[in-house]
C-alpha cells in the first residue's frame, strides 16, 4: 500500500501556504515561490492545487499579486480532507479474491481466510483514517 507522492506534496503545500501566510501576512503566495521553497515542480503544484481548490482547501487568484491561500483556517483542514482531495475515497486495501476457492481441498478454509483477512485490513484502514481525520494542519505547525 502506498499513496502517491502527490499526497505528501499536498500536505506540504497546504502547510507551507498556511505558515507563510501567518508569518509574513501574505494574502496570496505565488506558485513559483512555493515551488522554489519546497522543491516541487510548478506543473505539479498547479495540478495538486487544482485538486485542493476543487475540494475547498485552497483558493487562488491570478495576476501580479496572485497565488494560493488557504480557503479556511488551518485548524479546519484535516489530513483526511487532503487525502480525499488527492487520492479519492477508494479503499486502501483489497484482498485478491479473483481465483476459484474450489481449487483447494479445504474450500471453506480459503473462504474463511479471505473473510478474516479483509476484516483485519478494514480495521487497520479505519484506524488510520481516524487518525487522519483527527489531525489538522494546525496540529502539526
Amino acid at each position: 500500500m502506498s499513496f502517491s507522492i502527490a499526497y505528501t506534496q499536498a500536505l506540504e503545500i497546504t502547510a507551507y501556504v498556511g505558515i507563510k501566510s501567518d508569518e509574513e501576512r501574505f494574502e496570496y503566495l505565488s506558485i513559483e515561490k512555493i515551488s522554489d521553497k519546497l522543491n516541487i515542480p510548478v506543473p505539479s503544484i498547479k495540478r495538486i492545487s487544482a485538486l485542493l481548490k476543487r475540494n475547498g482547501i485552497l483558493k487562488s487568484k491570478t495576476g501580479i499579486y496572485g497565488g494560493l491561500r488557504l480557503a479556511k483556517n488551518a485548524n479546519q483542514i484535516s489530513f483526511y480532507d487532503i487525502l480525499v482531495a488527492i487520492e479519492g475515497t477508494n479503499h486502501l486495501f483489497q484482498v485478491h479474491g479473483d481465483f476459484d476457492p474450489g481449487a483447494f481441498i479445504d474450500q471453506k478454509k480459503v473462504e474463511q481466510w479471505l473473510k478474516n483477512s479483509s476484516k483485519v485490513l478494514n480495521k487497520a484502514e479505519d484506524a488510520m483514517l481516524s487518525v487522519l481525520k483527527d489531525t489538522t494542519i494546525a496540529d502539526v505547525n
